[in-house]
């Protein structure tokens, strides 16, 4: 009898346990797991990241870029996959005292085209885009496809360059780089005297419309006199002439100043807005409202993608928080106007218009998240933090991340 009875409160006791999965935070949406497996998952990743800088280096060089075509990360199976075209070299490969420790993390994968000939072709398809200038192109290398890849917004109308191109044996993706996605809710304390400005807020200008906040830099006077100059970076393309204001997610009250755009590179798309405002106040925080936890996810840090498949996110007005894979780390862009932009993120990223501008990130934690530069276009494309940075250095004046 009290079997029957402990059988009928187990019984019980799992009808009303959740059969899905509880998946809250962005990455456990993402990766389709738990909550309580994201730590791990995010360790593991960071682990495979940094073996994989190391190894990548190693595969550019002449002993194996022939042989090799790139390495891309599997977080699921713990592993490094290099793609693999002259087997025979793979045990002079593993013989290295760099790799050597970290041998059970790579899987060797049959490939066909070696980094060499993804390079050499990937040029060949540029020196045509610099040729023709086929508007709204994008190009990359994608290493889990071991090719490079072709954007075009429609197949018949890019006959020229498509042709142009067949030679080097591309994929070519037919996709709308401005497909509308999903809005949300936010929140908003409007009784604070000064109101925080947070990566992925929106700005508006009355010509430019609405666009995205990135993120803080500051310019610390070298005089020594304790003045501080605050700037927000967003995309270069929103620019207009006139001043900016706040607009967070789903606030509808009285704008709020923050500034003019004081600098607007012509090599990458990205500009500098200055900070005239006083009601507005500087961050190291991303917003991501639609959490149920972990709402404000802290920067602590700012570096370039150097690994393909790994996560990223972005954080935007229109779209608010998503998150994908990378897929490739030197993408190119043919804008509108014709005009080619370089060394760009390519991702999965779902975005809309108002999106540009906005942060794009990876996490080290549940709440803390390293930049990694800013969303530019509706397909996924982003403009990597150091190129950003390297571009004020030489051409507008030595400003640094704003980590508090």
């Amino acid at each position: 009898m009290k079997t029957i009875y402990f059988l009928i409160i187990l019984l019980l006791s799992l009808q009303s346990y959740p059969i899905y999965a509880e998946q809250h935070h962005p990455l456990a949406k993402l990766w389709e797991v738990d909550d309580t497996e994201v730590p791990n998952l995010l360790e593991r990743e960071r682990t495979l990241i940094a073996i994989d800088k190391n190894l990548s280096s190693i595969l550019e060089q002449d002993d194996f870029i022939s042989s090799f075509g790139g390495t891309y990360i599997d977080i699921f199976e713990n592993h490094i996959v290099v793609n693999t075209v002259d087997s025979s070299k793979v045990d002079d490969l593993l013989a290295l005292p760099q790799i050597k420790p970290n041998e059970d993390f790579l899987s060797f994968k049959e490939a066909n085209n070696s980094m060499s000939l993804l390079k050499s072709n990937f040029e060949q398809i540029l020196h045509q885009a610099d040729l023709i200038r086929p508007p709204l192109v994008v190009i990359y290398t994608d290493m889990v496809d071991n090719n490079n890849v072709i954007y075009v917004p429609n197949i018949t109308s890019y006959t020229e360059f498509l042709d142009a191109t067949k030679p080097f044996d591309p994929i070519v993706i037919e996709i709308n780089p401005s497909a509308s996605q999903n809005l949300a809710q936010s929140r908003r304390n409007i009784n604070l005297i000064e109101v925080k400005v947070l990566g992925g807020d929106g700005l508006h200008n009355d010509q430019a419309g609405m666009c995205s906040a990135g993120f803080w830099v500051i310019d610390i006077d070298e005089q020594g006199n304790g003045q501080k100059d605050f700037y927000i970076i967003t995309a270069g393309h929103c620019y207009e002439p006139g001043v900016w204001t706040h607009q967070p997610w789903g606030y509808n009250g009285p704008p709020l100043l923050i500034g003019t755009m004081v600098f607007n590179s012509s090599n990458y798309d990205f500009g500098v807005i200055f900070l005239e405002g006083k009601d507005v106040v500087p961050t190291f925080i991303i917003r991501n409202d639609e959490a149920d936890q972990y709402k404000e996810l802290i920067i602590t840090g700012g570096e370039s993608v150097s690994s393909h498949d790994v996560h990223i996110c972005k954080s935007g007005y229109k779209t608010h928080f998503t998150c994908a894979n990378v897929f490739g780390v030197n993408g190119i862009l043919v804008t509108l106007d014709g005009k080619i932009s370089y060394d760009l993120i390519i991702s999965g990223l779902r975005s809309d218009v108002g999106d540009s501008g906005g942060p794009v990130l990876s996490f080290q934690d549940l709440h803390s998240v390293v930049v990694h530069g800013i969303h530019t276009n509706g397909a996924g494309i982003a403009q990597s933090i150091d190129k950003i940075f390297n571009e004020l250095n030489k051409h507008y004046k030595n400003l640094t991340l704003y980590l508090g």
